[in-house]
C-alpha cells in the first residue's frame, strides 16, 4: 500500500494542491480561535526566505487541529508505536491502515526536516482541514478529517506536483496561453530600480497579450485590500496589533476558515491579512475592507489601476454571494439597473441584510458563469504589476512586514527553485468562468519579476486540468526573464 495515494477511507474526498485561491468551494473547516490563542507571526522585512514562514500559530484549536498539531510533531521520527497511533486513529482507519502499515508509508514520505504549515483552506464541514505543507524544500499538499470522538478518520499527504514541460520561448509561450481559454491577460514583466526605496517601482513589460484589457479577477482582488490596509497603517490610521472583532454581519462562505468562528472572536488586523492571502479567506477580506471603508479601498485601487471605475463600489465577497446566488437574478438585475452612484447604498441597505442561508452554495458550485462580467472584481494584467509594485515598495518599510509575510505564505504551487527564485509572493483567484495567477519574485541577482495571467469564459467554468497547464507556462515565463 502507498501512503501517497489511498490513505483517505471518505471517498469523495480530495485535498487541495496549492494552486489558486478561490471565491468559494473548499471543502473542510475548523474556526479559529480567538486572538488570545494565538502569537503574532514572526514579523520579518525584506529580503526574506520563504522556508522561514510557517502558518503553524493559525492551525484551529479544534479536534481536528489538535490532530494536525501532534501529527506534525511525530512524522519526522517513525516509528511510532501501535498504542499511539490506536490512540490518535478511528476503528475505520486503522483496517485500511494498521500500525505496521502507517509507519511504513511515513517513510515513504521521508520526512526529515520539520514540518512547516504553509497554508490553510477550509469550507463547509467542522470535522476537517486542508492546506499545503513544507519540509526543508519538498512541498505536500494534505486533507485530514476526524470522527465524532476527535479520532483521525481521513488522511492524505501528496508531494505537490510536478510541473510538466513547457515552451522555451515567449513565441511558443504566447501560443499555449491562447489555448488555455478564450479570454486571455498575461504580462511578464520587471520592476524598474525605484527612484525612492519605498516608492513604487515602473514595470517594464517583457511578454504579454492584452496586458491593457481588464478582465475579472476571483479572489486576486484581496491584493487590493491588503494593499488599502498597509496605505492606513503607514499614516498610524489602522494598527497591524489592532484587535478586530467578527461580527455575523460580516460573515462570509467559503473559501477559508473565519466563516464558522464564533461571532465576537477576536483577531489582530496582521492575524487577518495573514489569514486572507495564502488560504484566501472570505470572511477575513470582508472584515478588512469593512474597517478600511469601501470608500478607501475603492480610492486605493485608483492609485494603480486604470480601471477603477469598474471597482466602485468595491464589493465585499458576501454581497458577490447574495447578488449571484441569493433569488437569482432578483438581486442582480436590480444592482445593475442602479446608477453607480446609488450601488453602496442598495449594497448596505439590500443586499447586506440578505441572510446567508438564500445563497445557493450548489448553484455556485456547479452553475455556468454568473455575471463575470458586470459583478465581479476588475484590473488588466498591467495594473496587476503596478498592485505588486507597490505592495513591494511598501513591504521595504520595516513597519509593513505582514505584507511581506501574508504574500509569501503560499507560493501557489508554481515550483520556482528557491536557491535561484528567494522570494516568491502568489495570490491567485477563481469562480466559474474565471480562474487568475498572480506572481512576484526576488531572484539571486536582485532581478524582480511580475508574471501576472488572467483567464476567463463566460460561457463555461474553466477546466480543471488548465491551472496546471497555466502554472508549467508561468514557471517558463520565470525562466525566461533575463538576468541583470
Amino acid at each position: 500500500m502507498n501512503f501517497l495515494n489511498w490513505l483517505w477511507p471518505r471517498p469523495g474526498r480530495r485535498a487541495r494542491a496549492a494552486a489558486a485561491g478561490c471565491i468559494a468551494f473548499s471543502l473542510a473547516a475548523a474556526p479559529l480561535g480567538p486572538l488570545a490563542a494565538y502569537p503574532q507571526a514572526t514579523g520579518t522585512s525584506l529580503p526574506q526566505a520563504q522556508d522561514r514562514l510557517s502558518l503553524a500559530w493559525a492551525i484551529p484549536n479544534f479536534p481536528v487541529g489538535r490532530q494536525l498539531r501532534w501529527l506534525l510533531g511525530v512524522v519526522t521520527k517513525p516509528p511510532l508505536s501501535a498504542a499511539e497511533v490506536r490512540a490518535h486513529f478511528d476503528a475505520s482507519f486503522l483496517a485500511l491502515a494498521p500500525p505496521a502499515t502507517l509507519n511504513a508509508d511515513l517513510g515513504v514520505l521521508h520526512f526529515r526536516a520539520p514540518l512547516r504549515v504553509t497554508y490553510l483552506d477550509a469550507g463547509l464541514s467542522a470535522s476537517g482541514l486542508d492546506g499545503g505543507l513544507a519540509s526543508g524544500t519538498s512541498e505536500y499538499s494534505f486533507a485530514m478529517a476526524v470522527d465524532t470522538h476527535g479520532l483521525i478518520s481521513g488522511l492524505l499527504v501528496r508531494p505537490a506536483p510536478k510541473l510538466p514541460a513547457t515552451p522555451a520561448n515567449w513565441a511558443g509561450l504566447d501560443a499555449q496561453l491562447r489555448s488555455l481559454a478564450p479570454d486571455v491577460g498575461f504580462l511578464a514583466a520587471t520592476l524598474s530600480p525605484s527612484t525612492a526605496a519605498t516608492s513604487p517601482a515602473a514595470c517594464h513589460a517583457l511578454n504579454s497579450l492584452s496586458p491593457s484589457t481588464a478582465r475579472p479577477l476571483g479572489s486576486m482582488f484581496k491584493l487590493y485590500v491588503l494593499s488599502t490596509v498597509a496605505s492606513e497603517v503607514r499614516p498610524g490610521q489602522i494598527s497591524w496589533d489592532r484587535a478586530v472583532t467578527l461580527s455575523a454581519g460580516l460573515r462570509s462562505l467559503p473559501s477559508g476558515i473565519l466563516q464558522i468562528v464564533p461571532t465576537g472572536s477576536k483577531y489582530k488586523v496582521s492575524q487577518l491579512a495573514e489569514i486572507m492571502m495564502p488560504g484566501s479567506d472570505n470572511t477575513a477580506a470582508d472584515r478588512l475592507i469593512a474597517l478600511a471603508g469601501r470608500g478607501a479601498v475603492a480610492a486605493q485601487v485608483a492609485t494603480t489601476s486604470a480601471h477603477a471605475h469598474l471597482d466602485n463600489p468595491f464589493l465585499r465577497t458576501r454581497e458577490m454571494f447574495v447578488l449571484k446566488y441569493a433569488d437569482y437574478p432578483k438581486y442582480a438585475d436590480a444592482y445593475l439597473r442602479l446608477p453607480v452612484a446609488q450601488r453602496s447604498a442598495f449594497l448596505d441597505k439590500v443586499v447586506d441584510r440578505v441572510p446567508l442561508s438564500k445563497v445557493n452554495l450548489g448553484a455556485a458550485a456547479t452553475s455556468a458563469p454568473v455575471d463575470i462580467g458586470s459583478i465581479e472584481w476588475f484590473a488588466s494584467p498591467a495594473d496587476i504589476c503596478a498592485l505588486y509594485s507597490q505592495l513591494y515598495a511598501y513591504a521595504t518599510s520595516p513597519s509593513l512586514a505582514p505584507v511581506a509575510n501574508a504574500l509569501s505564505y503560499n507560493d501557489g504551487g508554481i515550483g520556482l527553485s528557491r536557491a535561484t527564485w528567494p522570494l516568491v509572493w502568489f495570490k491567485g483567484g477563481s469562480e466559474q468562468g474565471v480562474l487568475t495567477l498572480g506572481f512576484l519574485a526576488r531572484r539571486a541577482d536582485g532581478t524582480v519579476a511580475v508574471v501576472t495571467l488572467l483567464l476567463s469564459d463566460p460561457t463555461k467554468a474553466i477546466a480543471p486540468g488548465v491551472i496546471l497547464k497555466a502554472l508549467a507556462d508561468l514557471h517558463t515565463a520565470f525562466g525566461l526573464v533575463p538576468s541583470n
